[in-house]
């Protein structure tokens, strides 16, 4: 997809074209998943549905942030390595106004469902743990993290003059011209987009993960979930590099590059996933233990949990150390897509033990419905945005 642009502007080429038929399984996934999220909320077990829609809100609207997150990391440092990967960083965003509406759904809908200390309250925990604060603290934060990421990508696309076809005849060469107070503009917002991001999406990690088990205290979780959250984003964007006409953007270098950059949140990861549990195993606080007791040792978590280990770290650790996998995009694909699902297990792992109760897995129809229409909303949001805003090319 190309436009007729005036001097300057650059460019296009979609990394896909639009398939009707794909676009159309797309909603039957999406409808099938509200059918079977309603199933499951007007059945016999609400909770179970709940749950499953909270991880997979956290997990999607998490990549999302992560595309934003990465496109703010290479203004702020001034990396140009990344080339057109920034662009199909940044159409992750498209996903945030669903996200928005779906989390006013599950704030007002869902929360009692999950959340133990809306009808049993804790008395010593009470000015922080009721549900008008908590609705009113996440919304506000979402409101501003997601406002402030819609304000960098407005100036991303100004600073690099990515216009949809409509627009271009509306481009002044006195606009044109401010390329400077515009990269300026751009890097400020930037930097203000990292810390609303680190601030918030900790926030939705103390307040939407860590309060379903009100009783465990971790100051470094939100760190860790916040590192967690950007390694399965890059993740996602080495799978999406490889299909089609971005595979001839996405180079061996860059390739590599971005292999490199895998490997080092692999490493981080996993660091701060050792640094939260050694001092809990020293402490030996039953207030801090019984969070991660029940993970690791009762059945049946520590399957879950072991492939979480498996394929976020065992895994990717031996194989991205081979230079020859980061440099090949479709082997980097393949080492992303089990990371991918073992991040989406480890979003799993994190809140279904602190609600669900019962000695079996809740793994069936109703999670796997409530995957896939969060995965057909988040596509169809992304190839939306890469129908209107394709990647371009620098203008020659």
């Amino acid at each position: 997809m190309s436009a007729e642009s005036p001097a300057g502007v650059s460019q296009g080429v979609s990394p896909d074209t639009p398939s009707r038929p794909f676009t159309l399984g797309l909603w039957v996934l999406a409808g099938l998943g509200l059918i079977t999220f309603f199933m499951g909320v007007t059945g016999e077990n609400a909770q179970r549905a709940w749950q499953a829609y909270l991880v997979n809100w956290l997990f999607w609207s998490g990549l999302a942030l992560s595309g934003l997150a990465f496109s703010a990391l290479l203004q702020i440092t001034k990396a140009e390595w990344a080339g057109p990967l920034r662009q199909l960083a940044e159409a992750l965003a498209a996903f945030l106004p669903t996200s928005f509406f779906l989390l006013l759904f599950f704030l007002f809908l869902g929360s009692e469902h999950l959340f133990s200390w809306i009808s049993d309250p804790i008395p010593a925990k009470q000015a922080w743990l009721n549900q008008p604060f908590l609705i009113l603290r996440t919304l506000f934060g979402c409101v501003l993290l997601y406002g402030c990421g819609f304000a960098l990508l407005q100036a991303s696309l100004r600073a690099s003059r990515t216009l949809p076809r409509v627009l271009v005849p509306f481009v002044s060469h006195e606009n044109v011209a401010n390329t400077a107070r515009r990269q300026r503009q751009l890097t400020t917002r930037s930097s203000v987009f990292l810390v609303l991001y680190a601030l918030v999406f900790s926030l939705f990690a103390f307040d939407l993960v860590m309060a379903l088990e009100p009783h465990w205290i971790s100051t470094l979780f939100g760190a860790y979930f916040c590192i967690g959250n950007l390694y399965a984003g890059l993740s996602l964007l080495a799978i999406l590099a490889v299909p089609r006409r971005v595979a001839t953007l996405f180079s061996a270098e860059r390739s590599h590059d971005l292999g490199k950059l895998i490997f080092g949140f692999c490493v981080l990861w996993t660091y701060l996933f050792w640094c939260q549990y050694l001092p809990i195993w020293y402490g030996n606080l039953p207030e801090e233990t019984g969070f991660l007791a029940v993970r690791l040792f009762d059945e049946p978590w520590t399957v879950i949990s072991f492939f979480v280990l498996l394929l976020n770290f065992l895994l990717p650790f031996p194989i991205l150390l081979l230079q020859w996998v980061k440099r090949a995009p479709a082997a980097l694909a393949c080492i992303s897509a089990l990371i991918l699902v073992g991040m989406w297990l480890e979003r799993y792992v994190l809140i279904v033990p602190s609600i669900w109760q019962e000695d079996w897995l809740p793994l069936g129809w109703v999670e796997l419905g409530v995957l896939l229409g969060f995965f057909a909303l988040f596509t169809l949001a992304f190839r939306a945005w890469m129908r209107v805003f394709p990647i371009r090319l620098p203008a020659a």
